[in-house]
């Protein structure tokens, strides 16, 4: 999974499209990707700029995020007590198409920077459905 991030366990790729006879396809997971077998909740979601995803973390499963269109500032915070990476806040800033793993146990977020943005979410179940899963401020002066 190539580059290292600050954050242990976190993945992001740009998503590229390939040229199809029907037009144009991006690859978003394969069985090479070794994250496939993980999930089985998809939603596409559109915010607009006045919307933000709050910072929330899930206990027992990792997410794809994907955004589709539009601009973004995607955050995490490494929560996990036993990851090499605890206390570690990461921004990533995407205008192009773009794919992040978020690790069960780090919160994450997102700020829309467009007017509006087009993303694809990827879990094994719904937010919310484990007692452990939970919302969190988003602290603006921490971002900052």
């Amino acid at each position: 999974m190539g580059e290292a991030f600050p954050i242990h366990d976190l993945y992001i790729r740009p998503l590229v499209a390939a040229e199809t006879p029907r037009g144009k396809a991006w690859k978003l997971l394969a069985e090479d990707d070794h994250l496939l077998r993980r999930f089985g909740h998809v939603e596409v979601l559109q915010y607009n700029q006045s919307s933000a995803k709050e910072l929330a973390t899930r206990e027992a499963a990792d997410e794809i995020w994907a955004l589709i269109e539009g601009e973004v500032e995607f955050l995490w915070h490494d929560l996990r007590s036993n990851s090499p990476s605890h206390g570690t806040r990461f921004r990533h800033h995407a205008t192009k198409p773009t794919l992040v793993l978020v690790p069960f146990g780090v919160a994450f977020g997102l700020h829309v920077l467009s007017p509006e943005a087009r993303l694809l979410h990827i879990s094994t179940h719904k937010p919310g459905t484990h007692s452990g899963d939970q919302q969190l401020p988003m602290e603006a002066d921490a971002w900052n």
